[in-house]
């Protein structure tokens, strides 16, 4: 369905994006390029959607007959997301995850893009405009990390023979609210050292490069956050499904556990079924 010279072709029009709509405004946006969207702590920026129209034109012009599916537009009209399954060919767009990072003039932002057919991700990217680098994969090949040109595969599990008390994780605890608050602390607790980057792409990336051992995600599971980033998580070898033990789904809403091992997920589960 997709080559991976045109995976490729789709990383060049991330990097093209990032390199005339994103970088030129980081750091340079005034309080009338960002707006809320939800709440206070969910933004969109100028910057997000000139970058979604810049792909979404060039992919459009590509694949004249693909299903595009991006964050700022289906926030406008979701009625994308109910072809999703059907389509032979959908392309799944975050044109810059962790906008508020971005916002803020932080480092950890990313463009996130799946490759699906009929509701299954073949291929995905995750762009670091800051650096130029991405992680990138396609389904049964493997994932890497293209650095200056040149690939490194990716393959989870350096940690996977310490004690989960000994590891390093992401978990977004700090969103639970009423009384799984209480329980959310409790686990917290016997975690190791815990961070909450607010940013799937960066947290993706520390898990399939091997700097952390999982990443707990929680509340709504955007496709535009997650595709890509499920992708290249199973091709380096990593387990990831709902804490209920099913596969992730599109807007599903609950915990997604993505770990370094099946030892490791297990363990994790275990201990917030626990409590």
């Amino acid at each position: 369905m997709i080559t991976e010279s045109q995976l490729h072709q789709l990383a060049e029009l991330c990097r093209q994006a990032s390199d005339i709509e994103i970088m030129p405004r980081f750091r340079q946006l005034e309080d009338t390029h960002i707006e809320q969207k939800l709440n206070h702590n969910d933004l969109v920026t100028i910057a997000d959607q000139a970058a979604e129209k810049f792909i979404m034109e060039r992919l459009h012009a590509l694949y004249p007959d693909a299903l595009l599916i991006g964050e700022e537009s289906v926030y406008a009209d979701t009625t994308a997301l109910d072809q999703y399954q059907d389509a032979e060919l959908s392309f799944v767009l975050d044109p810059i995850d962790g906008t508020w990072h971005y916002a803020n003039g932080s480092v950890y932002f990313g463009v996130m893009l799946g490759v699906a057919s009929y509701g299954k991700m073949i291929g995905g990217i995750i762009f670091e405009p800051v650096t130029g680098h991405y992680l990138w994969a396609l389904e049964g090949k493997g994932a890497f990390d293209r650095i200056n040109g040149t690939d490194q595969p990716l393959r989870v599990g350096r940690h996977a023979s310490r004690k989960l008390s000994d590891t390093m994780g992401c978990y977004s605890f700090g969103v639970t609210k009423g009384d799984e608050r209480e329980q959310a602390l409790q686990i917290a607790s016997k975690l190791g050292r815990l961070m909450d980057y607010r940013c799937a792409a960066a947290e993706y990336r520390l898990l399939v490069t091997g700097a952390i051992s999982y990443v707990v995600f929680q509340n709504t599971l955007n496709l535009w956050d997650h595709g890509a980033g499920q992708l290249i998580a199973k091709e380096a070898g990593a387990a990831t499904r709902m804490l209920n033990g099913e596969d992730y789904q599109p807007q599903v809403v609950g915990k997604l556990i993505v770990a370094e091992s099946e030892a490791r997920w297990q363990e994790l589960a275990t201990l917030f079924n626990s409590n």
